[in-house]
């Protein structure tokens, strides 16, 4: 077994360090050079975990550049999701925040939300997580939940029902429907 090991750990080495240049040349041409460097690493983890596949002399650069290529577009797709995640936070962060007062009164529709929705059954607080919290459509709903889209329209409607008058015998001003519920915004 020592052997088996002591082989494998030779095959890999000598295919790092004869292609090692040529992979990282590859993404440098490409990349900056910290993604660069982790993109040769992930290359070379891959040849690492599926070393018994990696063909024997020039086919086995074919073979790395093959991954390197995934490796690529997976970091692309990946930088690409990072900038929507940045660009959106920047958005969320560049509007004027609410004064004082605000942050107070969301925070006391927040605890009486929270209150509202403990005391529905636990039917309702999942169909209300599902679709308000976790913003699922609702064919997905039905589908988490076994049943047709209708159905989770008629159960969310009702569920809505309960947590408005929940929150109406808990002191929430009639009238008013607070913003974090479905439905017209406030």
């Amino acid at each position: 077994m020592f052997m088996v090991e002591a082989a494998t750990a030779i095959r890999f080495r000598k295919l790092y360090d004869q292609h090692h240049r040529a992979v990282l040349a590859y993404f440098l041409r490409r990349l900056d050079s910290d993604a660069a460097y982790e993109a040769t690493e992930d290359v070379f983890l891959v040849a690492w975990r599926r070393l018994d596949t990696v063909p024997d002399g020039e086919r086995a650069l074919a073979w790395l550049y093959s991954v390197a290529r995934r490796v690529l577009a997976n970091h692309r797709r990946s930088r690409a999701r990072r900038r929507r995640l940045w660009n959106r936070l920047a958005d969320e962060t560049a509007t004027v925040g609410p004064g004082p007062e605000a942050v107070v009164v969301r925070r006391e529709e927040h605890e009486e939300l929270l209150t509202a929705l403990a005391r529905l059954p636990d039917k309702d607080q999942e169909l209300l997580r599902l679709a308000v919290w976790e913003e699922l459509p609702h064919a997905d709903i039905g589908d988490l939940l076994g049943c047709s889209v209708g159905a989770v329209d008629v159960r969310l409607h009702r569920a809505v029902r309960r947590l408005e008058k929940g929150l109406r015998q808990a002191g929430h001003r009639p009238g008013r429907r607070p913003a974090f519920l479905p439905g017209e915004e406030s």
